[in-house]
């Protein structure tokens, strides 16, 4: 049996991040072996179900999760962003060792190539909602699969233009494709995209290996932007955006939400992670 058990989905953007992760614990503990554990998620079979309703279940990450419970992994690696708030008793967030770009993309095309009318694929409300306020007379329609999938469908001519997620790209070699990098004045990002995650089982004995390649000043940053979501509410989270930023010593945090209400943006800076995201909360109303 191998030192350390990663347990991970079975798409090939997951294994090159679990791939990552395990090169880490590497070269943090030398001399450990370390394999990885795949699961298809019900996220996975699921491909006809909006992508933000199955995220905010936990679809994605759940059949993962219960493989270190079950003793099946020592760890399980995800993409922060598709973690709810609320895990499952028994596990614990034991690192968050990098960041990739936090930004989103345009694959296709970029904004200003595109006719009146064409239609641009997204499973993001909230990249559907940035997108209709910098060009409402845009067609934007619901986009599923991995990221050769959505590049195929635009490569075919199903759709002009695709949002997605640079650091996926980026991992997979595809950066080739981006033919339009968002600015976070343009489009906020999800709350920890780009960066990955550890969950582990506190007082294990594994555990101590994981917080060997735990990042804290990023883990600060991405406390900030969970911190928002988790006080907007289960029912912001597919049109909230978030990004914490280091400016000096001090943490920038650009958030946006889009609801009945409307869509609103602001900019908070102050010193901790709960004094940027409790003035984020009040800046945006919610």
């Amino acid at each position: 049996m191998a030192d350390i058990r990663i347990a991970t989905r079975a798409s090939r953007l997951a294994l090159v991040q679990a791939t990552r992760v395990g090169d880490l614990l590497r070269s943090a503990h030398p001399g450990i072996s370390v394999e990885l554990v795949e699961i298809t998620t019900t996220g996975d079979r699921d491909q006809t179900s909006p992508i933000a309703g199955l995220i905010e279940v936990g679809a994605f990450v759940r059949s993962v999760q219960e493989a270190v419970l079950d003793g099946r992994a020592d760890f399980a690696v995800h993409s922060l962003k598709d973690l709810p708030l609320n895990g499952p008793d028994g596990l614990a967030l034991v690192a968050v060792p990098e960041r990739g770009s936090p930004l989103d993309v345009m694959v296709g095309a970029s904004l200003a190539q595109l006719p009146r009318g064409a239609v641009v694929g997204t499973g993001s409300p909230r990249r559907v909602e940035q997108i209709q306020e910098m060009r409402p007379d845009l067609r934007v329609v619901e986009l599923r699969g991995n990221v050769d999938t959505r590049l195929r469908k635009v490569a075919e001519g199903e759709m002009a233009a695709a949002v997605m997620a640079e650091a996926a790209l980026d991992r997979l070699g595809r950066g080739d494709a981006i033919a339009q990098r968002f600015d976070v004045t343009e489009m906020v990002p999800a709350p920890g995209q780009g960066a990955l995650a550890v969950e582990g089982r506190p007082g294990s004995d594994s555990h101590d290996l994981a917080t060997a390649i735990d990042d804290g000043a990023l883990r600060t940053l991405l406390a900030a932007e969970r911190m928002l979501l988790e006080d907007a509410g289960a029912g912001c989270r597919s049109a909230l955006g978030a990004l914490g930023s280091w400016e000096g010593e001090r943490i920038r945090l650009d958030s946006f939400v889009a609801d009945e209400r409307g869509r609103r943006r602001a900019v908070s800076i102050g010193d901790t992670a709960e004094e940027v995201a409790t003035w984020a909360r009040k800046e945006l109303g919610l």
